[in-house]
């Protein structure tokens, strides 16, 4: 079992805002498996993704589900929250990602990619005061590219204040929780990250698999246990 209560009952909140803040969701035994991924990662630089290293920021590392039906479940709890159809639930990425000891405290928010139209943040481990930050009023609208775009003094002047607005949303997330919010279209980021270790799972409905990570539809039969 993936979670201690139904993830779809904050859809409403979710349709409504962009992004939901879920606390305490994530069952102990999620918890144990994320947390000991995490450890094996850091140890043997498991799965570590070296094309998507961004070096003075963050490592990553693909995630495996411990079975296709753990893998379903998540699906299905997620579609209930997103109004994803669990038939077309495709994830663009599942990538665990340890923030350097180096990494920016306040760097520029950011977009996500046209296919990660929804971001699933779950905290493996987090240092002090490290939190994602959401924009839903900043620019609200879809990026149609296939490649991050971050927020820039061109388009906001005053940039270096940004985390300081009224519409910037911290979240202050905790291991356990989930937090799920429009990747593509909603500016965001991680403040104060170093050290930090989250494990993303960005997902759309319309079978777009830019990195070949999916895992859902005709590549169920792929997976293999972690």
């Amino acid at each position: 079992m993936l979670f201690k209560y139904d993830p779809g009952s904050a859809h409403e909140t979710f349709k409504k805002q962009g992004y939901v803040h879920l606390k305490d969701v994530l069952s102990d035994e999620f918890v144990s498996e994320l947390k000991g991924f995490y450890e094996d990662s850091q140890s043997n630089q498991l799965n570590e993704a070296q094309n998507w290293k961004i070096y003075g920021k963050k490592r990553q590392y693909v995630f495996e589900f411990k079975s296709q039906e753990a893998a379903n479940e998540f699906r299905d709890g997620l579609s209930a929250l997103t109004g994803i159809d669990k038939d077309g639930f495709t994830i663009s990425e599942r990538h665990l990602k340890v923030y350097d000891e180096a990494a920016d405290p306040w760097p520029a928010p950011h977009k996500d990619r046209a296919a990660s139209a929804v971001s699933i943040g779950l905290p493996v481990h987090l240092s002090e005061g490290s939190t994602v930050c959401v924009f839903p009023e900043l620019q609200f609208g879809p990026n149609t590219e296939e490649r991050a775009v971050f927020l820039t003094d061109r388009d906001h002047p005053d940039l270096e204040h940004v985390y300081q607005k009224e519409t910037a949303v911290m979240l202050h997330e905790e291991i356990g929780d989930l937090i799920v919010f429009l990747g593509s279209s909603i500016f965001h980021e991680r403040v104060k990250p170093a050290g930090t270790a989250i494990l993303y799972i960005k997902a759309n409905g319309d079978g777009r698999d830019p990195l070949g990570e999916n895992i859902f539809g005709e590549k169920e039969a792929e997976v293999t246990p972690a």
